[in-house]
């Protein structure tokens, strides 16, 4: 291993026993002696990689990480979307940053029962077209997150992202099944082309659709690029930008105004704070449902001994894994909104009692009653993984970072500023848009995440720190809607309990269940023993796959060990 910051080159390492079947077996692996930048794109990684090689901290690599992934992942993220970012120091101070993004001023609970009544022909007024959009908060929040802990100016950690825009980057297999997908939405709403023209012609090349390896540019997203770096989140809420956005909602009957964007606010949070078994967690606040899910599933399975289960009967620890899970996201459903808007019973549902009462309701032969959990619904049609990313960065100094963002769904709503090649996201349709119906990812929500001026929709993002003896063990993310959830508690579980490496970890099967609707389901074919034993015990196995798409980074004997998910193709560095 060389000390002289040298890249170190990419180790593909294959999953062993657990590994999926049907989806790729090569984990992408770097091992770093002094840092590790993770992410869901190799140009991503390689911008925080440089930025840290150039003597910058965490927060200027996350910077420049963030950016990049506005460029190379536009489906997923970008700068009309929102962030939640957990960072840690060397010295253990913890920083939470919510940038998550908020609905505007003139939003109202029933806002898109009445729009489609007025445009019946629009199908999906909160996920595709203007009224879908909520304020964004990524460029307020990382401009934030720079200013109070970064080294580097904003204009250096721009650089990678604006060479990428500028001179473009060669798609991948996973861009081209996002713009595959999207592209049936358009097939379906014709108006789509003339309403949300930008995505069609720059991402779908007016219908002749891109193929891998095919090089995109985009010089608008360069313009603007160039124009933040300069100008920082100044220009972007209260200058050019925050005009052009007006004007794109004023001529297309979208609601967001410049008011809006002058008045966001980034928040700072208080952090989950838990542990399991031995370990300490840092963990993602409301608006997030995702740590307090995270923490009530392992409080759960610390009661009933998973650990020891996973060794002595793993069928059995499956099947409460997913009882736990169904547990967790019920009292999601219940409870969950905007804890600045109503009361979370935070401390209640991630205390040990509560835990403890939930576990000596499991029953390890059969499954509970759908009422037992709440209320039955339909099963709905979900979204592919898209509309989110994760990356987890660690620096020489021993600084921890863990960042999940978002547009919500694929390309968000699919309305941009031209002009700016800014997309912006759907996040309108985290709210509870039409009472008692699933949103887009088939989550049932309660009355607490309806819409109101200013509040900020429910998420499932969980940014992830595990500590072992007070020190950064374990960095974990993921995007894929409700299925962050499940995704990096499967790989927690896959280290914390099965021992296994973090590739072989990331690797592995992962059984889902959101509570509604009343499935299990796998990124995979399961195995057929845990299949078999599943139903035995009478549960329903999806026959579609679900999977979410995790970053991770882990401590070793060896050094830190990143990892990104194969089912997405991102490539780790380090040095």
């Amino acid at each position: 291993m060389k000390n002289d910051r040298s890249l170190i080159a990419i180790l593909a390492i294959p999953g062993l026993a657990l590994a999926a079947p049907d989806v790729p077996r090569e984990s992408r692996v770097v091992t770093g002696q002094h840092a590790v930048v993770a992410t869901d794109s190799e140009f991503a990684s390689r911008a925080g990689l440089e930025i840290l090689q150039a003597g910058g901290n965490a927060v200027d690599a996350a910077v420049a990480v963030s950016f990049a992934l506005a460029v190379v992942r536009p489906y997923s993220t970008g700068l009309g979307g929102g962030a939640f970012t957990i960072l840690r120091f060397a010295d253990g101070r913890v920083f939470v940053q919510d940038a998550r993004e908020s609905a505007p001023v003139a939003a109202h609970a029933d806002m898109f029962v009445q729009a489609l009544r007025e445009h019946p022909d629009r199908t999906q007024p909160s996920r595709n077209g203007h009224l879908a959009v909520a304020v964004p908060g990524l460029v307020a929040g990382r401009c934030q997150l720079l200013e109070r802990h970064g080294t580097l100016p904003l204009s250096r950690l721009i650089e990678p992202a604006l060479r990428l825009a500028e001179t473009g980057f060669p798609v991948d297999k996973h861009y081209v099944g996002a713009v595959e997908s999207v592209s049936r939405i358009y097939a379906r709403e014709s108006t789509l082309k003339d309403r949300c023209a930008y995505v069609f012609h720059t991402h779908l090349r007016d219908g002749r659709l891109p193929k891998v390896g095919d090089v995109l540019k985009q010089p608008a997203l360069a313009r603007l690029l160039r124009a933040i770096g300069e100008g920082g989140s100044e220009f972007f809420y209260r200058g050019p930008v925050a005009t052009a956005i007006a004007r794109e909602m004023r001529q297309s009957g979208g609601i967001l105004n410049a008011k809006d964007l002058f008045e966001y606010s980034v928040k700072q949070r208080k952090p989950i704070r838990a542990t399991y078994r031995d370990f300490e967690l840092i963990l993602m606040p409301s608006p997030s449902s995702g740590g307090v899910a995270i923490a009530q599933t392992l409080n759960i399975l610390e009661a009933i001994d998973h650990k020891t289960l996973t060794q002595t009967d793993p069928r059995l620890a499956v099947h409460y894994q997913i009882e736990a899970m169904k547990h967790a996201f019920a009292d999601r459903a219940r409870w969950f909104g905007d804890a600045d808007f109503s009361t979370v019973p935070v401390d209640r549902l991630v205390s040990k009692t509560y835990a403890r009462e939930l576990a000596a309701r499991l029953q390890p032969n059969a499954v509970q009653s759908s009422e037992t959990y709440g209320t039955r619904h339909g099963t709905p049609q979900w979204p592919s993984d898209a509309g989110t990313s994760h990356f987890c960065i660690v620096d020489e100094a021993g600084n921890v970072v863990v960042s999940s963002e978002t547009i919500n769904t694929s390309f968000g709503s699919l309305v941009a500023v031209d002009e700016w090649g800014l997309i912006l996201n759907n996040e309108m349709d985290d709210f509870v848009t039409t009472p008692g119906e699933p949103n887009a990812y088939g989550l049932v929500q309660s009355e607490r995440n309806t819409i109101e001026p200013g509040k900020r929709p429910l998420s499932s993002m969980a940014p992830t720190i595990v500590l072992r003896n007070g020190s950064p063990y374990l960095l974990a993310g993921a995007s894929g809607g409700p299925r962050i959830i499940s995704s990096v508690l499967n790989v927690m579980l896959g280290v914390l309990d099965r021992g296994e490496t973090l590739e072989d970890a990331v690797s592995a099967y992962r059984p889902h269940h959101q509570w509604q609707p009343d499935l299990v389901y796998f990124d995979t074919a399961p195995p057929p023993g845990v299949a078999s034993a599943l139903k035995k015990r009478g549960h329903r196995i999806a026959e579609k796959r679900r999977t979410g798409i995790v970053q991770a980074i882990m401590r070793t004997d060896a050094g830190w060990v990143g990892v990104s998910d194969p089912r997405k193709g991102g490539v780790p560095a380090g040095y």
